[in-house]
């Protein structure tokens, strides 16, 4: 596989399938070497085979976004296995149970939130000083229209992703 990314190092996170996996598959097709985060195993080792099946590089990292030490790791494991980090694709999240804000339960509001907004901001603690160490580095964020105009029935969904599209 050759393209645009030829030698470029990214990471998608949520890759097992859907947005992520797409990402995957299509900077894998523009040359980047992948690697493939989510909790999913079987999702994101079958985005890891697709990968290879068409000719690319790839590897999965089974990653739990809100918890740090799994982010953390997550990052060390693409630096020691291919030396840097050029692009970060952070996509994994989750919609939530749908419900109107005072049928929320804390439970949903702080899985959600935890995932969405807090996993975004731990990728980024953990990626941007690697990719300032290497001399810079491209991140992109996964958010929603529904941080700017709201859902219906998703209020800890609408509300990470608003949080997201202001960090």
């Amino acid at each position: 596989m050759t393209g645009l990314l030829d030698g470029k190092i990214a990471l998608v996170t949520g890759g097992s399938s859907g947005i992520g996996r797409a990402t995957a598959l299509a900077l894998a097709r523009e040359g980047a070497k992948v690697v493939v985060a989510d909790v999913q195993v079987k999702g994101g080792e079958e985005t890891v085979r697709m990968i290879r099946d068409a000719g690319g590089e790839a590897i999965f990292v089974s990653t739990d976004v809100s918890k740090a030490v799994e982010v953390e790791a997550m990052v060390n494991k693409t630096k020691k296995v291919y030396g840097r980090l050029d692009c970060a694709c952070n996509i994994a999240g989750i919609e939530g149970v749908t419900a109107s804000t005072v049928d929320c339960t804390e439970e949903n509001w702080d899985r959600t939130i935890n995932i969405n907004l807090k996993g975004m901001w731990l990728c980024m603690k953990y990626e941007i000083p690697q990719m300032l160490k290497q001399g810079g580095g491209a991140i992109v964020n996964m958010a929603s229209a529904a941080g700017l105009i709201g859902l219906q029935g998703f209020p800890a969904y609408c509300a990470s992703k608003g949080g997201i599209i202001q960090l």
